[in-house]
């Protein structure tokens, strides 16, 4: 079943060891949306548009939503739309030229299910972006 969902999903497989993210809308802000193409497992995009161009970008995984605020580092104090259950950073990457990209990859089972979302190094605090779940 392909399924077109936000970033979030890129997060999660990333947070497995693939390149690959999928997932579904869930919640996000106005300007930095993620969504995800493709099936879990399997493989699966991601894309994002709206975020600050040539900035050092993260995308984040958890097996929960909920809020959870960075203690330290360069983006510490920002607060995530992920819960702390398996919360770690899935990968690094730049936002594009023209804040806007995709990222593409296979997703393992443990991956499917679980929730991404996308953090942008653009200020104090850093921009995050709408959670998407890793379609099941």
């Amino acid at each position: 079943m392909r399924t077109s969902i936000i970033l979030g999903v890129l997060a999660t497989a990333m947070c497995v060891g693939h390149s690959d993210v999928r997932g579904v809308a869930l919640a996000g802000p106005d300007d930095l949306v993620i969504s995800l193409e493709g099936d879990c497992p399997g493989r699966l995009s991601m894309s994002w548009d709206g975020a600050t161009p040539n900035e050092m970008s993260a995308l984040w995984f958890s097996r929960e939503q909920g809020e959870y605020r960075l203690p330290v580092g360069i983006c510490g104090g920002t607060t995530l739309d992920l819960g702390p259950h398996g919360l770690h950073l899935a990968r690094v990457f730049n936002s594009g030229a023209e804040g806007q990209g995709v990222l593409s990859g296979r997703v393992r089972q443990a991956a499917c299910g679980g929730y991404l979302q996308m953090m942008v190094d653009d200020g104090y605090p850093c921009t995050t972006s709408n959670v998407v779940q890793i379609p099941q």
